[in-house]
């Protein structure tokens, strides 16, 4: 892509809004197919999902109805898939997935580690293990690892126009966000500032500060030897 095309995409990240989280009825576990008493399986309330670190990487944050207990020890561990819909490629169909092409599954063993599929290209890969606090849990991984790097930086995966959805599954019950359908946009998460580093603003304004005491040093000092040589 060209520079001008690069900044385009710049642009419209810039201008995404930040996104109300996609809420979800609790209590709508069900069977995957659509029927009822099929097990149980964590119930869903929230999820959103945001374009972090300028661009270049996807972080979805999970709400349940009652806190997660992994590794999950009872049966087999249940399992969160974010399924994803990019444009620029192939999309399928399948048991009760719905029009996507990439998967970020969690499953809730011991290593619980983030596994990505490409799902048209066969390909694979696998990222840090998510957050998991109480009854939250924040996945993030590169975006590089879901899509095309157009300029071949790692800075412009873009993301902004992927859609997703999330699905959750134990055995054979599921819950759904929404109709399952990756129809979620990404909106765009302010990065934390760590508490021993200062925002970028206060860095900048302290810097002005420490300019213009330097400058009323200097302006003394020379005023000082003027008036001495005029002496």
């Amino acid at each position: 892509m060209s520079r001008a095309g690069t900044a385009r995409r710049a642009t419209v990240i810039a201008i995404v809004p930040l996104l109300v989280a996609a809420s979800d009825p609790t209590g709508d576990v069900a069977g995957c197919g659509g029927s009822p008493g099929a097990g149980t399986a964590p119930d869903l309330v929230d999820a959103r999902g945001e374009i972090v670190e300028l661009g270049t990487s996807a972080r979805w944050t999970l709400t349940f109805a009652e806190p997660l207990t992994v590794p999950d020890a009872f049966g087999r561990p249940f399992r969160v898939d974010i399924a994803i819909r990019d444009p620029d490629v192939p999309p399928l169909s399948f048991a009760y997935y719905r029009g996507v092409n990439r998967l970020v599954r969690v499953d809730a063993t011991v290593a619980h580690e983030t596994e990505i599929y490409l799902l048209p290209e066969r390909g694979a890969n696998v990222f840090n293990p998510p957050l998991i606090e109480g009854a939250t849990m924040t996945i993030q991984i590169p975006g590089r690892t879901l899509s095309a790097d157009e300029d071949l930086t790692g800075t412009s995966p873009g993301l902004e126009a992927l859609r997703w959805t999330v699905i959750v599954r134990d055995g054979r019950a599921c819950d759904l966000l929404g109709n399952g359908r990756p129809t979620e946009r990404f909106g765009v998460g302010i990065d934390p500032v760590g508490e021993d580093e200062p925002a970028a603003d206060a860095r900048s304004g302290l810097s002005i500060w420490w300019f213009v005491a330097g400058m009323a040093v200097a302006t003394l000092g020379i005023t000082t030897y003027v008036l001495r040589r005029a002496r």
